[in-house]
């Protein structure tokens, strides 16, 4: 999967379309297997790539963290699709 690069700025602007980190959170919870399964897994992936914070900190508090953590899932993201493999990949960057 490819996706545009995450900037910091993207957590403060309003869009019609959807930026790249919004895509990206779909795209895990749906390799998660949606619902529950995916939301867990999302949130499991952004705090493997850095992300250190609770899911009700917005990533605008701290879009640089937010940034680093997308551009990582970023990258795993365009290597593979496999849950197991994409988590093993964050763990050891």
């Amino acid at each position: 999967m490819q996706f545009d690069e995450v900037i910091p700025d993207h957590f403060n602007i309003i869009s019609r379309t959807p930026l790249p980190h919004v895509l990206i959170e779909q795209a895990l919870m749906q390799l998660g297997g949606g619902g529950v399964e995916g939301t867990t897994f999302k949130r499991n992936a952004l705090l493997s790539a850095g992300w250190k914070h609770a899911s009700v900190v917005s990533y605008g508090k701290h879009p640089t963290e937010a940034t680093a953590a997308f551009n990582k899932v970023r990258a795993v993201l365009a290597l593979s699709q496999d849950p197991a493999a994409i988590m093993d990949q964050l763990q050891k960057k």
